[in-house]
């Protein structure tokens, strides 16, 4: 997988429960017996989702993640993404390409967390310029 970056979105309870454990934890997938994985996305999808999943999130800290430094399997997968985590909401999911990090992940391999907060239209406007 030839990925710059990875981007978790956490609110700051999750940050600071994450950061005095010294690692990220991965949280149990509905429906799965055995996987645990941490969810992660890509630039070129990390602001649709934003704007999709978090609707009732103003505040957000967004998690950059160096791929290098992640030592657990990684693994790209098509998966049904709900607004708000909430798999019974009025609002139909939406499919989109995660990434699932297989594991916890150190503390290390997380490069810089940025606050985000809405705009006065009431999305989330992320810009994240690649230099190859």
């Amino acid at each position: 997988m030839d990925v710059d970056l990875f981007f978790i979105p956490l609110n700051s309870d999750q940050w600071k429960e994450c950061s005095s454990q010294g690692f990220i934890k991965p949280s149990k997938l509905e429906g799965s017996k055995s996987e645990q994985n941490i969810q992660a996305y890509t630039s070129a999808l990390i602001e649709e989702v934003l704007n999709f999943k978090y609707l009732d999130q103003n505040d957000l800290l967004l998690i950059i993640i160096d791929p290098i430094r992640v030592q657990v399997p990684i693994k790209n997968v098509l998966r049904d993404i709900f607004p708000n985590n909430e798999e019974h909401s009025f609002i139909k999911s939406k499919r989109y390409s995660v990434v699932h990090l297989q594991g916890e992940i150190p503390i290390d391999a997380v490069i810089d967390r940025i606050p985000i907060k809405r705009s006065k239209d009431g999305l989330f406007h992320i810009h994240i310029e690649t230099v190859d």
